[in-house]
C-alpha cells in the first residue's frame, strides 16, 4: 500500500553533483587493507546522515567529507564547485588538508614509528577531538562527523566480532596507528561527541557509536558504568 507521507526533501541536481566529485575524486581508493572501493564508504556515511535526519547540504557534505584531506581539492575550489554551506561541512570535518599530508609525508621520510604516532595524535587527531568537543549539537558539521565516525566505529566492531582473540592484533594492524592510539582516539571521540539538546536522530546516532566504542575497547566501558 503507498505511504500518504512525504520525504523530508527531495534530492537537486546539487545533491547529485556531489555524489559525481565524490565518485570522481575518490575513484582510485579502497577502504583500508581490502579492494572495497571508497565510494562504498561515502554512501554508507551519507545515507547514516539522511536516516539520523539530515538535510541535503549534511548528506551532500558526507559524501564529499574526505574530499578536502584526500584529494588536492582545496576549500575554496569546493566552495566554486558546490557552494559555501557544503563547503563549510567538510571542512568541519577535516584534520588535515591533501596538501599537508604531502608535506608531513616528506618530512617524516626518515622518522621512528614512535615519533609518526605521536605526531598522528599530536598534531592531528587530539586538536581534532579540542574542536568537536567545541562544537554546539545544532552544527552542521557535527551530525557528518558523527555518521563518518559511527561508520567507521561499526566495521572495526565487525572485523572484529570475526577474529579470536589472538587474531585481533591483525584489525588493529590495518590503520596507520596502533591499539592504544586508537584507543585515544574513539575514547576521545566519544566524549567530546557527547551534547545535551541533540535532536532524536543524533541522539540515536550518538548511542550506536557509544555501543560500538564501547565494544571495541571493553575495559573503558567497564568504566563508564
Amino acid at each position: 500500500m503507498a505511504s500518504d507521507k512525504k520525504p523530508r526533501w527531495k534530492p537537486s541536481g546539487n545533491f547529485y553533483f556531489a555524489m559525481t566529485l565524490a565518485g570522481l575524486g575518490h575513484e582510485d581508493e579502497v577502504r583500508k587493507g581490502s579492494e572495497i572501493p571508497y565510494l562504498g564508504h561515502l554512501l554508507g556515511v551519507a545515507s547514516i546522515v539522511i536516516e539520523a535526519g539530515g538535510s541535503e547540504e549534511q548528506a551532500s557534505g558526507a559524501l564529499l567529507h574526505d574530499l578536502l584531506e584526500d584529494t588536492p581539492t582545496t576549500y575554496e575550489q569546493l566552495v566554486k564547485l558546490i557552494g559555501k554551506p557544503i563547503a563549510d561541512i567538510v571542512q568541519g570535518c577535516t584534520d588535515t588538508t591533501y596538501a599537508r599530508k604531502q608535506e608531513i609525508k616528506e618530512e617524516q621520510t626518515d622518522w621512528e614509528k614512535e615519533r609518526k604516532d605521536k605526531f598522528w595524535w599530536e598534531e592531528r587527531k587530539e586538536p581534532y577531538i579540542n574542536e568537536v568537543t567545541a562544537k554546539l549539537a545544532d552544527d552542521s558539521s557535527l551530525l557528518v562527523s558523527l555518521a563518518d565516525k559511527t561508520y567507521n566505529a561499526e566495521n572495526t566492531v565487525a572485523d572484529l566480532r570475526k577474529c579470536s582473540e589472538s587474531e585481533k592484533h591483525t584489525v588493529w594492524g590495518k590503520f596507520n596507528v596502533g591499539y592504544e592510539y586508537q584507543r585515544q582516539w574513539y575514547c576521545g571521540l566519544l566524549e567530546a561527541f557527547r551534547k545535551n539538546r541533540f535532536s532524536p536522530g543524533m541522539q540515536d546516532l550518538f548511542n550506536r557509536f557509544e555501543k560500538a566504542v564501547n565494544e571495541m575497547f571493553p575495559t573503558h566501558a567497564r568504566g563508564n558504568q
